[in-house]
């Protein structure tokens, strides 16, 4: 019997197992390995008496087909929820205070975006800073697109790269895609792949492609980690996926009483641009995006830290990480009494950055695969970081998959 080994039980390494598994059934054996103690890689959800936090993702849009379709074929639709309507409301810093985005942003920035999606042939061939400038203006690249990526990759404009980050955007009025999300949060799907697929699935095992006996290996980690696994069958691919940087995150998770705020939080919450010089990334507040994330009465909030204007995060202590929390919640939103809960989970390497070189690297990465038989390479540093980039990615790779 052939044999297919992933290794890595992120959600690509899981999706991945997922559809090669409705793909050949039982005529091939399929083995995902996982050096965690448990699989999901950043996604998880840590449930603690009447509050829910994520340490990775919070949910993700319902436009992609086949993100939904995975969800119905685990059995997990009825335990879908959509983001409340009070989370549309959604802010950005400036200048210490909440923007409204798009309706208070300045009538000068409105008539920029208006003009900018008619105009042609902007290429995208820039970094997002540049494209951005051209395209709209370039106050629109600092109060808008800077957050709003930040937000979205921790990283920064003016080194990202627009076509890599975003191949497929095109400029036309958007439907009325919703965020959505589990009951029990983001850690459903994984439970739901975990127990379907138990008895294929290794965990605590850290292994290396060199130990593997199998027809094909298909790498589903980070780029770092992919590197080490794969050195021994092609070292120029190692070395090319050892240049894919990584911007550092922390997540806290702060629970707090309904009245512990002089201005109660509104909305979804709020980013901040690089220019505000702050480790803040942005504050999401969950119980006011989803249900379930709090009891009655209380507010639950994700502070998002560091990223790549800020990678010295990753040297600060969990209280440490706390008190800059607290101290941005205190500074917008005026604390009268400090959190009754707290959690903290620090992402050294949190989000591959698809910098100015990224093409050159991509390419360089198709073609070192091309010239090793049997190996493939699914996760975020390909083809997308979110959520919905994952499925549709571990999807086409598994019907790429030759044995």
């Amino acid at each position: 019997m052939k044999r297919i080994a992933i290794i890595g039980g992120g959600i690509s390494g899981l999706a991945v197992l997922h559809y090669l598994k409705q793909r050949f059934g039982d005529t091939v054996e399929i083995t995902l390995f996982e050096r965690e103690a448990t699989t999901g890689g950043t996604i998880r959800s840590i449930k603690k008496d009447s509050c829910l936090f994520e340490w990775g993702p919070n949910g993700f849009l319902d436009n992609q087909p086949y993100t939904l379709q995975l969800i119905k074929e685990l059995g997990a639709a009825d335990q879908l929820i959509e983001a409340r309507p009070r989370a549309k409301r959604r802010y950005i810093q400036i200048r210490g205070g909440q923007r409204a985005v798009p309706w208070e942003l300045p009538f000068k920035d409105k008539w920029s975006l208006v003009r900018g999606l008619f105009k042609k042939n902007i290429s995208k061939d820039h970094s997002i800073d540049d494209y951005v400038s051209q395209r709209f203006s370039p106050s629109i690249a600092e109060s808008l697109a800077d957050p709003f990526i930040r937000g979205i990759w921790a990283g920064d404009i003016k080194r990202l790269h627009m076509a890599s980050a975003f191949p497929d955007l095109k400029f036309k009025w958007f439907k009325n895609f919703r965020m959505r999300s589990f009951k029990g949060g983001m850690g459903e799907i994984i439970e739901s792949l975990d127990k379907r697929y138990k008895q294929h699935i290794q965990t605590d095992c850290e292994i290396s492609s060199a130990q593997i006996n199998a027809d094909v290996i298909i790498v589903a980690t980070p780029a770092y980690a992919a590197a080490k696994i794969v050195e021994h069958l092609n070292p120029v691919l190692a070395r090319v996926l050892d240049q894919i940087p990584y911007a550092p995150v922390a997540v806290a998770g702060l629970l707090f009483k309904q009245d512990a705020f002089k201005n109660k939080p509104d909305g979804f919450g709020y980013l901040v641009p690089s220019g505000a010089n702050k480790e803040i990334l942005g504050v999401l507040i969950e119980s006011n995006v989803y249900e379930g994330r709090a009891a009655r009465g209380q507010i639950m909030v994700r502070v998002m830290l560091g990223g790549a204007h800020h990678p010295a995060i990753i040297n600060d202590s969990q209280d440490q990480i706390l008190g800059k929390a607290i101290r941005e919640m205190d500074s917008v939103y005026g604390l009268l009494a400090n959190p009754i809960e707290t959690f903290v989970k620090l992402w050294p390497k949190a989000i591959p950055q698809y910098e100015i070189n990224y093409p050159f690297l991509r390419q360089s990465i198709a073609e070192q695969c091309a010239k090793t038989p049997g190996l493939y390479l699914c996760a975020n540093y390909l083809g997308g970081v979110s959520f919905n980039d994952c499925i549709k990615n571990a999807r086409s790779l598994s019907g790429a998959v030759i044995i």
